[in-house]
């Protein structure tokens, strides 16, 4: 029933009959797609995705396995896949980059990857010249050989805006994610948790914030983890970890504030600690390429599963009276080191939405 959703463009090569999802050096199962059946070898490493049943069934291996890849809609993708030589193929794509991530340890493993753990993270994302394509889309002075090094994260990696991940970092263009440094600023400034970032030689560079020790899992794969379409916070509520509410409460803030109408479920998540699985916190605020949206009027994107949009100026009226340290901050912000990033009217707004979260911390002091 499920095989023909992973299929092979080229029908003279042979399918890839079994995928096992690797957790570093660990087996944690085996899909067979011939008798449509999982193995579970070690349930303590599954993805939080495949978490909610004692033994996930196969449908659900196969949609985790398929949108670990799922992104030929960005921007130059096209020709990373040709650069790979992978042409839209799955099992290619998965041979080839074994799954690989910069946000988590999971990988893939079929008979074709021949790689151990070690050596997909040390060949990971190291190579320039892909990077120059899934940046430019130019393939031009680049052999097919170094083209083919190593191992990328980029298949894995989401979003519309080309970006590239080299040496720790993701990189965007600059006309594309300029947006990116006033957020930053802002950020930086008030004091919220937010992705690294500074503008290198024409890029903005944006420092990543996962490591061997510590993964990120999205709230999108999380709502399926609790079998929900309500938000995260709600959860967090209920389980009492206050200290991660505190977190999303400063986040809905902080997107009030730059007018980012795209915050949804793949824009945020929660860090956890890579060996026992335990949630850490909240990860930094990243990608706000359209952040400072004219007219916007506090909706952010609808999330995964949920119709609604995110009413985040309803919510910076309910939460901010439990943040003064932000109100303080926010009656000196650095409008002068903002300014040359924004259009005369993304800052009167910016300066308007400011206005009204120091009213209504006001309202209710």
């Amino acid at each position: 029933m499920y095989m023909e959703a992973l299929p092979s463009v080229d029908s003279t090569n042979k399918k890839v009959s079994k995928y096992t999802i690797m957790y570093e050096n660990t087996a944690v199962l085996t899909f067979d797609r011939n008798a449509d059946k999982v193995d579970l070898h070690d349930g303590s490493c599954l993805p939080f995705g495949l978490r909610g049943n004692v033994s996930p069934k196969p449908a659900a291996v196969l949609e985790w396995l398929i949108f670990r890849i799922d992104n030929l809609q960005r921007t130059y993708m096209n020709m990373v896949y040709l650069a790979r030589q992978v042409g839209r193929d799955r099992d290619k794509v998965l041979s080839d980059s074994a799954g690989v991530s910069c946000t988590d340890n999971f990988w893939i493993k079929t008979s074709d990857v021949l790689a151990t753990w070690d050596e997909l993270t040390t060949l990971r994302d190291e190579n320039r010249a892909l990077s120059t394509i899934a940046l430019t889309g130019n393939m031009n002075g680049s052999t097919p050989q170094e083209l083919l090094k190593g191992f990328t994260s980029l298949f894995t990696t989401k979003g519309h805006f080309t970006k590239a991940i080299l040496g720790g970092s993701i990189y965007k263009l600059k006309e594309d994610a300029l947006l990116e440094l006033p957020a930053y600023l802002i950020g930086k400034h008030i004091g919220v948790s937010i992705a690294e970032c500074e503008l290198e030689n024409g890029f903005i560079k944006i420092k990543l914030f996962t490591s061997p020790a510590i993964s990120l899992v999205h709230a999108a794969e999380l709502k399926t983890y609790f079998d929900t379409t309500d938000e995260i916070y709600n959860h967090m509520l209920q389980l009492g970890r206050t200290d991660i509410v505190n977190q999303l409460q400063r986040m809905y803030i902080f997107n009030y504030i730059i007018g980012n109408p795209d915050l949804h479920d793949e824009n945020t998540g929660l860090l956890y600690d890579a060996k026992t699985f335990e949630f850490l916190a909240v990860s930094p605020c990243y990608d706000h390429n359209i952040a400072f949206q004219e007219g916007f009027g506090g909706l952010s994107r609808a999330t995964k599963g949920n119709s609604s949009s995110l009413p985040l100026d309803d919510w910076t009226k309910l939460f901010i009276n439990n943040h003064p340290d932000i109100v303080e901050k926010l009656k000196l912000l650095p409008y002068t080191k903002i300014n040359k990033y924004l259009s005369k009217r993304q800052i009167a707004e910016l300066k308007d939405r400011v206005k009204k979260v120091l009213g209504w911390f006001e309202e209710k002091s």
